[in-house]
């Protein structure tokens, strides 16, 4: 009986650390198709390159910001 449980327990873990790792591998390829350059790099360094990316973005969205802001035609008010 006490062997059942554990074999159990163990199937268990197996299968839940295959689903993990099906979930992490899809994230993985996922990361890949948006990332630019990111295609043929390990995992590590996928995820060290998406960190830079996302900085790249974040700048590129507050330059954006700038620019429209200084660019921006202030309506005239009715009279």
């Amino acid at each position: 009986m006490v062997e059942a449980v554990a074999r159990r327990r163990t199937t268990t873990r197996r299968r839940r650390r295959r689903a993990a790792a099906v979930l992490v591998g899809r994230k993985l390829r996922e990361l890949r198709r948006l990332v630019p350059g990111a295609a043929e790099i390990p995992a590590d360094r996928l995820l060290l390159r998406t960190a830079g990316y996302i900085a790249q973005l974040r700048a590129r969205v507050e330059l954006l910001r700038a620019l429209a802001e200084l660019c921006a035609v202030p309506c005239p008010s009715p009279t």
